[in-house]
């Protein structure tokens, strides 16, 4: 007699993705060099401060508390911390509308617990973070993309969005966006809050990138500084500090964050007291105008390579975007010409990229890739671009 098996939720089946199993299965392929993934260079974590601040959280007269468990709307002296934070992003803040998360993912992933109902419409940029596209999908949600340009998300076409669509929540990331490396303009900042206000519409402005600039000056102030009833920011330590410190935060009106404090419970109970112990001893030490120096140290020079490098080996008629920070280079390939096709040809020479595919929510796309320099250097960008470039003249017209 056949036995018949439960099934399994149908809500997940949308989150297998074959591009992230080949992308998976790439990191394990001997001599492989992978351009695909955000990981970021060792040599920009400071291992000298984290350590420094974790021997704090764990000296005699802090252990009981940093091992004991915790609040789930995070330590209020790591709370403390992060309103000095975004103080000195010009964004006030008070403790209650902190939430600290493990992560800026289960920021977002709170977010779409607190926020949406299965069927409300989410905008989201046109490309976007693939991982978030995956979480708005696990929460049922209906996504319409945005357009944009070389200046980030475009304010006429958010509008008119809106107006047809009627979302719930607005998504981005203003600054050194991811796939695409852009950034919203102050002028546009101003303007999506300004819609956002209007037409009642929450914004979740993500912001894991915002201290790896690279020119003289910082990127504009955070969206949230122009709409604090309308904007939720979600702030992390991973890029700058190390992805392995567990520890984001979300910034919110305090009855958003009220809502979301019984979600955090019902998820982990609390983050992590060790890490939180430790991210606010960091907070309250570190020198940000030092740290960001010193991670514009590691990653200019890389970026540089990999601007200047694709410019030679991309075919005639492609386009790159060109980032004044971030971690990521989008480039767009001629007519007739598959990114998909490419890639297979890539890996065949050792080499992997992201397919822009993976970054589009509700249109088609063959032509776009995006390339990360965060774990490379200026020598294995050039040996990974010769790669590519071996792959290109393997497939002249894109065809597998």
């Amino acid at each position: 007699m056949s036995v018949s098996k439960p099934p399994l939720a149908a809500r997940t089946a949308g989150l297998d993705d074959p591009i992230m199993r080949m992308f998976q299965s790439s990191l394990n392929r001997p001599g492989m060099m992978s351009f695909g993934a955000g990981f970021m260079n060792p040599a920009g974590f400071d291992v000298v401060g984290v350590r420094a601040a974790f021997a704090e959280a764990l000296a005699d007269d802090q252990a009981p508390s940093t091992l004991q468990y915790g609040l789930p709307e995070g330590s209020p002296r790591l709370r403390a911390a992060i309103v000095d934070r975004m103080a000195a992003l010009d964004v006030p803040a008070g403790p209650d509308e902190i939430v600290v998360t493990t992560g800026a993912t289960q920021a977002l992933d709170l977010l779409c617990n607190a926020l949406l109902d299965p069927g409300d419409v989410v905008l989201v940029e046109r490309p976007t973070y693939v991982t978030s596209l995956k979480r708005f999908v696990l929460a049922q949600s209906r996504l319409i993309s945005v357009p944009g340009d070389e200046d980030g998300l475009d304010p006429v076409a958010l509008e008119a969005a809106v107006i047809e669509h009627r979302p719930r929540v607005i998504y981005t990331i203003p600054t050194f966006q991811n796939p695409s490396g852009t950034t919203l303009t102050v002028e546009r900042r101003a303007a999506v809050a300004e819609i956002a206000e209007r037409h009642g519409v929450w914004v979740i402005e993500d912001e894991p990138y915002r201290e790896l600039y690279y020119g003289g000056q910082p990127a504009p102030a955070p969206i949230a500084q122009h709409a604090r009833g309308s904007v939720i920011y979600i702030g992390t330590l991973a890029k700058t500090v190390a992805p392995g410190l567990r520890v984001g935060w979300v910034l919110a009106p305090a009855e958003v964050a009220q809502r979301l404090i019984p979600v955090k419970q019902a998820m982990d109970l609390n983050t992590s007291t060790i890490d939180q112990a430790a991210a606010a001893f960091y907070l309250e030490r570190v020198d940000w105008q030092r740290r960001t120096s010193e991670l514009r140290a590691v990653y200019t020079v890389p970026m540089q390579a990999m601007v200047e490098g694709i410019a030679q080996v991309l075919p005639p008629g492609s386009s790159f975007t060109r980032p004044d920070g971030g971690i990521f280079v989008w480039a767009q390939l001629p007519a007739g010409w598959s990114s998909m096709a490419l890639l297979e040809r890539a890996i065949e020479h050792g080499m992997f990229f992201m397919p822009g595919s993976a970054f589009f929510a509700d249109v088609a796309d063959d032509v776009s890739l995006r390339l990360s320099i965060s774990n490379h250097s200026p020598e294995t960008i050039a040996e990974g671009l010769s790669r590519l470039q071996r792959a290109i003249a393997a497939a002249p017209v894109g065809a597998p």
